[in-house]
């Protein structure tokens, strides 16, 4: 797969994956969706206010994001895609 069909194969799984229902996708994986999300879009985290919190749930999240910022940002469009694949079988 060339860089351009990674991108628009990683555009149409993240268009998949908005239009399903979130609460039905186990947390762990929503985690690791959130992460490689983040990696492939490139979009800074560690100054993140979102983060500032003390909340478990950022917690979660830091930590998810942590774990995917050795990946390339193809790495993270790849996993990304294998995972809502798995989900959401094709046709769609």
């Amino acid at each position: 797969m060339t860089e351009k069909d990674i991108d628009i194969a990683f555009n149409k799984a993240f268009d998949k994956a908005s239009t399903e229902e979130q609460s039905l996708v186990p947390p762990d994986l929503q985690l690791h969706l959130y992460a490689y999300y983040k990696r492939a879009i490139d979009e800074p985290y560690v100054n993140n206010r979102s983060f500032e919190s003390n909340d478990l749930r950022s917690a979660f999240k830091m930590n998810a994001l942590i774990q995917v910022q050795s990946l390339t940002k193809t790495e993270a469009k790849r996993k990304y895609i294998e995972i809502i694949e798995k989900l959401y079988p094709k046709p769609w």
